[in-house]
């Protein structure tokens, strides 16, 4: 701490993450990319006319020199191409837009003839919990899989978060508050750009005949919800629609009118 009159005050050293520049450029990186534009001008040039080559190295130094907020123009294309690639993508979706067209139902009959049930989930996070409470979370999770009869299938995925789930509901407002609630909801939508949230279904399956074989299931649901419970993790037991996205999911189909 340095010694002056006033109040004492502590210097902010740098930051130990920064980028080390290359001459006019935020990095080397970036001046590869500047040389990487030039050399395909130079070539474009050579092979078209002088002028052609221009605009390319005028769009590498962009790229290269112009970075607002300490993010290259390239790197937002790119997160945006992911986001979208994400939202929009193979299974990327929380639930599919239109309803599947299978009946009613709480379980699903597999390709080789058994019963299934399907659990929704999230994540826990474990990296900063005490030993003591990882050693526990770790016990518990031991006796989870011990209490599950004939094994389970587990997928844990990961999705976009959609911006309406966190935004506040949507109500008349005044003009002057107007403003501050668009950009409020522009901010959300932004936040869920760079974020995702763990989604994990598992499957508990029966082999047993319709009536006792569905009992048994329906017991083996219960417990495995406690065992969640018990992990602090809470679950939600997949029905109709959302029965049918889960199966389409793990590559099964269900068929209409069951149970």
């Amino acid at each position: 701490m340095a010694s002056r009159e006033g109040a004492p005050w502590v210097p902010i050293p740098e930051r130990l993450d920064r980028r080390l520049r290359l001459g006019p450029f935020p990095s080397g990186q970036d001046a590869l990319k500047f040389v990487a534009a030039a050399a395909v001008g130079a070539v474009v040039s050579l092979s078209v006319a002088v002028w052609a080559g221009v605009p390319i190295v005028a769009v590498g130094a962009i790229i290269a020199l112009w970075r607002p907020d300490g993010e290259g123009l390239d790197e937002r294309l790119a997160a945006l191409v992911r986001w979208w690639a994400r939202r929009f993508g193979a299974g990327g979706q929380m639930s599919d837009p239109q309803p599947s067209p299978s009946g009613p139902g709480t379980t699903l009959r597999l390709p080789d003839g058994r019963r299934a049930a399907v659990l929704r989930t999230a994540g826990v996070p474990l990296a900063f919990l005490p030993p003591a409470e990882l050693a526990h979370q770790f016990e518990c999770y031991r006796e989870l899989l011990r209490s599950i009869e004939g094994g389970c299938v587990i997928l844990s995925t990961s999705v976009p978060i959609h911006g309406g789930s966190v935004a506040p509901a949507s109500h008349p407002l005044p003009l002057a508050e107007r403003s501050a609630c668009d950009g409020y909801d522009e901010l959300v939508t932004l936040l869920c750009r760079r974020r995702s949230v763990r989604r994990v279904l598992i499957v508990l399956a029966q082999e047993l005949p319709d009536a006792e074989g569905v009992l048994r299931l329906e017991g083996a649901v219960e417990l495995l919800r406690e065992r969640l419970a018990d992990l602090g993790i809470r679950s939600e037991r997949l029905r109709d629609r959302h029965l049918s996205d889960a199966a389409r999911r793990l590559g099964w189909s269900r068929r209409a009118g069951e149970r």
